[in-house]
């Protein structure tokens, strides 16, 4: 279901609350809410153990056999379209550890409410968290996963629950705009939820740079637990010595190889429009290439002007790539691209390093190796997007806590949960880093991840990716929709009045919150919109 922002301020009353309750109920029970945007239609190779360990500091196993029916869902105006594909059985043992010491806490409850998106594969990270949080704390979390459209469904029941008065004890959303999008529709904006400012200097976590990009006007409604990145690009190194192409560092390098593999049937680029969000990064990607880091910032912001000649040139490369999409892209979500990339059914994948997390934990025969760092029996090569190289594109996953009966309980789970200890257990699962620079590069099972480590420290200058978060959520709909009819017809006009909308809304939505990304003394990527009073 498509909702907005300003459709949950005028609708959600708390009358209506305990009827959605039951309806979200109710979906989850009979399987509407299905794996949309993490497994629907995922390849899962034949059955077997895949073992991720971290070595240091921990010693204790959590082993899972799932079984996972995989679903096809469309979001089709306000109508939810289910479905259901074969089920397949997966054994993955994560080897983990919390040295965690047993502590006794009083007057909390014994069972707290989390709600994620964490629906999928991803689910093996989130598992081992709360098992070593359970472990030290003697209480049992109880997982809630709405999966869909990267948080959107989850957004709307939390909502629900905070305005009926029983919300969770915490949930996770993305950093930047997306959490003004719960303040604008809870029913006392900030104040429904606690301020985790001070939770975030005890742990050591307050003046990283993750939590920087966290803040909101100098304050922490979500703490960081992880850092993912955008700006990347995963390519078939098989396919392009078949036809003896270089692996593009530039974006003329990156055409020429998707035209050349197009003059020879092949599909260049495997986005996937089923879950819509890697099409629209696409597109971000390029006007980040042609941009650069700045007109990025400012499209966030809405200060961009919407006639700005790098949305033209990026919007043009889009169409020109978009050719060279295969046939069934429309039923691909980013799951089945990985493993069509695996398989050798296309070039390139433009996608995020949670593709490094699926590779590891589902193709453990697959190298996957960075582009510092190619060998002879490398698969699959993960580069910067080219034109975006010492640019690192952020995607930060954040846990809120609400105000209410659990919140104490709540606050608990968030500190350990961002804690280094925590992320030291979740992000090497996850295919994340932590957001501590002092975290040992051992603990992590890929090389991608230390590589990542290294870029991000390395990087001349950050922005947030405007698909995981960047976005208010009402212009994050728009937006996804609109870049997959603009690579199915090829519409300029259409896309350039829906870009033009966008910036508005964002400008028209951030500077009525009034709020910005960091603080005065450290504004995010140094920029302050315009709104601010210094």
């Amino acid at each position: 279901m498509v909702l907005s922002v300003s459709f949950a301020r005028r609708a959600i009353s708390r009358a209506a609350a305990g009827i959605i309750i039951g309806v979200i109920v109710t979906a989850i029970v009979v399987g509407v809410g299905t794996y949309y945007a993490t497994i629907s239609r995922i390849h899962v190779p034949a059955p077997r153990t895949v073992t991720v360990t971290v070595t240091k500091p921990y010693t204790t196993t959590v082993t899972k056999t799932v079984a996972i029916t995989t679903t096809a869902t469309k979001a089709i105006t306000k109508t939810m379209v289910s479905t259901s594909v074969k089920t397949t059985t997966t054994s993955v043992t994560s080897t983990v550890t919390p040295t965690t010491t047993s502590t006794v806490t009083t007057g909390l409850p014994k069972k707290i409410t989390f709600y994620t998106w964490w629906a999928g594969l991803e689910r093996f990270a989130i598992d081992a968290l709360i098992h070593a949080f359970e472990q030290k704390y003697h209480i049992t979390v109880i997982k809630t996963a709405v999966p869909g459209g990267a948080g959107v469904n989850a957004k709307f029941a939390i909502l629900a629950l905070i305005m009926a008065g029983k919300p969770p004890a915490a949930f996770q959303v993305h950093a930047s705009a997306e959490q003004i999008s719960y303040f604008m529709a809870a029913p006392q904006h900030t104040k429904s939820f606690v301020d985790l400012t001070n939770v975030a200097k005890e742990i050591g976590l307050y003046n990283t740079p993750a939590a920087i990009a966290s803040m909101l006007s100098g304050h922490l409604y979500g703490l960081p637990v992880d850092l993912h990145r955008a700006n990347l690009l995963f390519i078939n190194i098989h396919v392009l010595k078949k036809y003896g192409l270089p692996i593009p560092r530039t974006l003329k390098q990156l055409v020429y190889d998707a035209m050349v593999l197009k003059k020879h049937g092949v599909p260049a680029f495997l986005q996937a429009g089923a879950d819509q969000f890697t099409v629209a990064m696409l597109w971000t990607q390029l006007f980040l290439a042609v941009g650069g880091p700045k007109k990025y910032i400012e499209f966030m912001y809405g200060t961009l002007n919407p006639n700005d000649p790098a949305i033209k040139k990026a919007t043009e490369l889009f169409v020109n790539l978009s050719k060279t999409f295969p046939s069934n892209w429309m039923s691909l979500d980013w799951t089945s691209a990985v493993a069509a990339l695996i398989k050798g059914e296309g070039a390139f994948v433009v996608d995020g390093d949670w593709v490094v997390g699926l590779i590891h934990d589902v193709y453990p025969k697959v190298v996957l190796s960075p582009i510092d760092n190619i060998t002879k029996n490398t698969d699959i090569v993960v580069e910067p997007f080219p034109g975006t190289q010492g640019i690192y594109s952020l995607v930060i996953d954040c846990i809120m806590v609400p105000k209410g009966p659990e919140a104490k309980a709540g606050v608990l789970f968030a500190k350990f949960f961002a804690s280094k200890q925590g992320q030291e257990i979740f992000n090497p699962l996850k295919g994340a880093i932590t957001d501590y620079p002092n975290t040992p590069l051992n603990i992590y099972p890929t090389e991608a991840q230390k590589w990542e480590v290294k870029q991000y420290s390395t990087a001349k200058y950050y922005v947030y990716a405007l698909i995981h978060g960047g976005l208010f959520d009402d212009v994050w709909q728009k937006f996804l929709q609109s870049s997959i009819l603009l690579a199915q017809t090829g519409n300029t006009n259409l896309w350039y009045k829906m870009i033009d909308w966008a910036i508005h809304q964002e400008y028209k939505e951030w500077s009525a919150s009034g709020m910005f990304m960091g603080s005065l003394q450290h504004p995010f990527a140094g920029y302050i919109p315009p709104w601010v009073k210094k």
